[in-house]
């Protein structure tokens, strides 16, 4: 039968069964590679993902050869007839089997960091191209996997040649012209069907892949080309003013608005603290990056990476159940300076040119020297144009400022970045504002060779992952991180300005665990960051808060401990005024919420619920509290969609109750 099939149809079939194999191979690799995430999923869940990733496959490997399929049969271009359009077909074949191997190579490097498949937030990652070129070769073997991925694009390309030959022949035996061109019609109808993928109205879309509560059993379906183009379809979502509108008093009444406005869409409120210090008081914001909590040893780490930070935490307030809504950096860093959840789609608010003009508390500081320190470039993720358009005056200090090589990509040790800092607000006479944003707790984990003070630890490699660290570079990249800031309070606490000056240190994210624990199982890790106030004289030692609060109530927070009335435009709240009888919340990624309880994810089949602070955290239990999903659904959408909405219609006002509409104080 298959040798009456016409040459070419012949070819292509051996064309897709050869790329299934190959596509099906790198799933088994992946299965393999990072089956610890997968260690709790049932049998059918690893049968149905198994199951849905060999269609999506089959889908890839129909699009891939699509243009031969489709152009073939012209005489000038058929590779059964002609040997320069056999050769140029084979070049494309090697090409773009190139491009797709590139892919996977590069989908198991993002897999390994964030546990997450390739989707469109790459391009974030490939901005500024000298940074990216230069982590990405101090991070991963890129000549062997240059040397991989030539070997094997060379095997498929000899594979395929080899088909060529043996297709490509002349049918013994040829069908009629009409039933051959019913055979081609019945392949054209099997090919069409391969790419849609079920029977069906609606094709086989990759929320399909979302059928269980387990992120693992979905990164297994889920092919990493196709997720690619599937989100950067959707990288941009538009918001929706109706939605916003519905859910505007419920919103209102969550930020403390007391006289809303649902014509207007207007979130702003004007507060001045109920108490204001007898000093004015600096502030001092420090970004920890990759600082996630389950690593810290105040968090019950026993490896104890972090006794600088431990040991500052216990002098201040420590918050134990602090989210970020969204990761990455840049992502947190945007969170931070506006109040906004940034879920701007597949791509980061810092790079969007739409949404640059903000509105930010750090102006509410009037009178007050501002600074922005990073040990790197502040082009990365468009940060300068976050900083510099919406903070007027601000001091930036960057590469080429410090008196020391880079260590890394990402710039100068971060020991180098505290003593800048330090030396620098030292000599400041009036008030000031200082954003320290730390680099160097990240992938390639660069320390100086020299390292005065610091010891490079040694630890097994089991060890290491029992207690969470994938690598010994990674547990040193965190005690190198800490001993930076033990540094820097050792500098600072004796100076006159230390006194008068409130610090306030966050994780900017956090990172999976090597460890399957609940949290891991929900990505909780990756949300889950330490914070700190640290303001002897104003805060007191030893303190703990144990409700939820989120990144964006930050700076609401930080401005009314220090006695400074602010224009709040955004989602965040003073949590001190909030207080453990208030609402606590906080939005997790595009799809979840959490409170102090019960977490809510929202998935394309339906929504999951987990008591995420109970002994059985990841248990699905959104039938025993339909009530409680319902509670959270919409809590959940009307964050979300107000922050959508706030991206774009958040631009900078007077820090004034007559900036605030017209309306008179919401609080006293």
């Amino acid at each position: 039968m298959l040798n009456r099939l016409p040459a070419l149809a012949r070819f292509l079939l051996a064309l897709v069964a050869i790329n299934l194999l190959v596509f099906e191979a790198f799933r088994a690799v992946f299965w393999v590679a990072f089956r610890e995430t997968l260690a709790g999923a049932s049998a059918g869940d690893l049968a149905k993902a198994v199951y849905l990733g060999s269609k999506f496959d089959l889908r890839l490997a129909l699009l891939l050869l699509l243009p031969l399929a489709l152009l073939g049969w012209i005489p000038l271009l058929d590779p059964a007839r002609r040997r320069a359009a056999r050769i140029g077909w084979l070049a494309y074949l090697a090409l773009a089997e190139c491009a797709v191997l590139l892919l996977y190579f590069v989908d198991f490097g993002h897999y390994a960091w964030l546990r997450v498949r390739l989707n469109a937030s790459l391009v974030d990652h490939l901005t500024p191209v000298g940074v990216a070129a230069r982590v990405a070769w101090e991070t991963y073997p890129v000549l062997p996997g240059v040397l991989l991925l030539a070997l094997l694009t060379g095997a498929y390309a000899w594979v395929a040649e080899r088909a060529a030959r043996r297709t490509l022949l002349p049918p013994s035996n040829p069908f009629p012209k009409w039933p051959r061109r019913a055979v081609i019609a019945a392949l054209a109808v099997l090919v069409a069907a391969g790419i849609w993928g079920k029977w069906s109205r609606y094709p086989l879309r990759w929320s399909e892949a979302y059928f269980s509560s387990s992120e693992a059993v979905a990164a297994l379906a889920l092919n990493p080309v196709l997720f690619l183009t599937d989100t950067a379809e959707n990288r941009n979502l538009p918001y929706d003013a109706d939605k916003v509108r519905e859910h505007y008093a419920y919103t209102a009444a969550l930020l403390g608005i007391a006289s809303p406005d649902p014509d207007k869409l207007d979130f702003a409120r004007y507060v001045v603290p109920p108490r204001k210090p007898a000093a004015r008081y600096n502030l001092v914001v420090i970004h920890l990056e990759s600082f996630a909590a389950f690593k810290a040893g105040i968090f019950g780490n026993p490896l104890d990476p972090t006794p600088h930070f431990d040991a500052i935490a216990r002098q201040g307030l420590l918050f134990t159940h602090f989210f970020v809504p969204e990761v990455p950096t840049p992502r947190s860093v945007f969170e931070m300076l506006t109040g906004i959840p940034d879920v701007n789609g597949a791509t980061t608010a810092s790079r969007n040119p739409l949404v640059v003009n903000q509105h930010t508390l750090v102006n509410a500081l009037e009178g007050y020297e501002k600074y922005y320190f990073l040990g790197g470039s502040a082009t990365w993720g468009n940060i300068r144009g976050l900083f510099t358009h919406n903070i007027p005056g601000l001091h930036v200090f960057e590469e080429g400022d410090y008196d020391a090589p880079q260590v890394d990509g990402w710039g100068v040790s971060d020991v180098v970045l505290f003593d800048k800092a330090a030396k620098t607000l030292r000599e400041q006479k009036k008030p000031f504002f200082a954003f320290i944003q730390t680099s160097g707790n990240h992938r390639p984990f660069g320390i100086p060779d020299d390292h005065p003070g610091f010891e490079l630890a040694r630890a097994d490699e089991a060890k290491l992952a029992e207690n969470g660290f994938d690598s010994l570079a990674a547990y040193n990249g965190m005690r190198y991180l800490d001993f930076a800031l033990g540094s820097f309070f050792a500098k600072v606490k004796d100076t006159p300005a230390f006194r008068n000056t409130v610090f306030f240190m966050y994780g900017d994210h956090g990172n999976p665990s090597t460890r399957e624990t609940p949290w891991q199982k929900l990505l909780l890790t990756g949300y889950h960051v330490p914070c700190v106030i640290y303001a002897p004289g104003l805060v007191k030692a030893g303190a703990r808060i144990d409700f939820t609060a989120s990144l964006p109530d930050a700076l609401p927070t930080s401005l009314s401990l220090i006695g400074v009335p602010y224009l709040n435009t955004g989602l965040g709240r003073d949590l001190f005024d909030v207080g453990p009888a208030g609402r606590h919340f906080s939005l997790i990624g595009l799809d979840g919420v959490l409170d102090d309880e019960f977490y809510l994810r929202i998935g394309p089949a339906g929504s999951y619920l987990f008591r995420y602070r109970s002994e059985s955290a990841a248990e699905d239990v959104h039938e025993r509290y339909p009530e409680k999903v319902a509670e959270l659904k919409r809590l959940q959408e009307a964050l979300y969609e107000t922050s959508k909405y706030l991206l774009y219609h958040n631009p900078p006002r007077a820090h004034s109750a007559a900036a605030a509409a017209g309306r008179k104080e919401d609080r006293k």
